[in-house]
Parts: C-alpha cells; sequence; structure tokens
C-alpha cells in the first residue's frame, strides 16, 4: 500500500492558482460564446463569408482560440494543480513556476485573441472597402501582423511549457524527508 507523504492543505497556494485558471477558463467561454452570439447574426455573418481569409482570422480562429485554449485548456489546468498534489501526495514543485504560467497563459491568450480578432477586422474591410485581396489587404499591415502572431503564440508557448515543465517536476521530484530517513538509516546500520 502506498503511504502519502503529508496531506495537502485545502485552501493551499495551489488552489488559489487553481481557481485564478478557473475564473479566467470560465470568462473566456463567456466572451467565447458571446462572439459566437455576434458573429451567428446575419449582418456579421455576410461580413464573414464575403471577406474569405480576413473572415477566417474571426471565425473560427478567435473564436476557436478562446473558447479551446482560453476556456478549456485553463480549466484543465486549474484541475490539474487541484488533483496533482491530492494525488501524488507532493506539493507543487514550483508556486512561482506556477503562477508564472498563469501570467503568460493569460497574457498569450489575450493578446492572440486580439490578434486574430484586430488583423481579421482590419484586413476584412481593407478587402470590402478597398476591393483588394487577402494577400494585399495583409502585406498593408506587415510586418505588425507577423509579430503580433508570433509574440502571442511565444507567451501563450511559455504558458503551456512553464505548466507542462511544473508538473513533471513535480511527479519526479523526490521527497527530502524520504532521503534523510533512508540517509539516516543507513547511517545507524553502519554504526
Amino acid at each position: 500500500m502506498i503511504q502519502r507523504q503529508e496531506e495537502v492543505p485545502l485552501n493551499s497556494s495551489t488552489d488559489r492558482l487553481g481557481l485564478r485558471f478557473i475564473l479566467f477558463g470560465v470568462f473566456c467561454l463567456f466572451v467565447g460564446t458571446l462572439q459566437g452570439f455576434i458573429q451567428s447574426t446575419p449582418r456579421i455573418r455576410h461580413w464573414i463569408h464575403m471577406t474569405g481569409q480576413a473572415g477566417h482570422l474571426v471565425d473560427p480562429l478567435a473564436h476557436a482560440h478562446i473558447n479551446l485554449i482560453g476556456g478549456v485548456v485553463s480549466v484543465v489546468m486549474a484541475m490539474v494543480y487541484y488533483l496533482l498534489p491530492r494525488l501524488s501526495g507532493k506539493q507543487i514543485w514550483s508556486q512561482m513556476l506556477g503562477e508564472l504560467s498563469y501570467v503568460f497563459m493569460v497574457a498569450g491568450v489575450v493578446a492572440f485573441y486580439s490578434v486574430l480578432l484586430t488583423f481579421g477586422i482590419l484586413e476584412g474591410n481593407r478587402m470590402l472597402d478597398q476591393g483588394e485581396v487577402y494577400p494585399m489587404a495583409r502585406a498593408v499591415y506587415q510586418p505588425y501582423h507577423q509579430i503580433g502572431f508570433v509574440l502571442s503564440a511565444l507567451l501563450m508557448g511559455i504558458g503551456h511549457w512553464t505548466f507542462v515543465f511544473n508538473v513533471f517536476a513535480t511527479v519526479w521530484a523526490r521527497d527530502k524527508r524520504k532521503m534523510v530517513k533512508t540517509t539516516a538509516g543507513v547511517v545507524k546500520e553502519r554504526v
């Protein structure tokens, strides 16, 4: 039978971190459902259809990212931060890394969503107003279009990578108290 090292207290800093991930995830799901409602109106639906690739940035890309990455992934991260200490019997390896993963995740999701919507709308309106094809409309906003995508994706990536590292470091970390007891037992045997 596996014995737990130490019971993780309720309302720990990890629980509060998980709660922030949940609240952010619920906020993102709200924004995503609001966008879904707005873009289902005939006028917006027509605009999205007429703008092709620029409209594609708005729906499905921005809509999917705010719902899936912002909403679902954030809630999954919250569940991991809540369940991992209870299932493993270990504290999260680094609370600071958890906080950093939250900050980068929020910044990345908000930035990526904003970049998708902003450039989708700007480029789509330019296509309709100026009669340009998408590559020409997109070229007007370069290099900002590309820089915005790269930087916001990098923020999200750092948020995900720090989370993944923190989870694996928690699982693979050795319990220092157990090592001390084992070492003390070996010393006693030798004496």
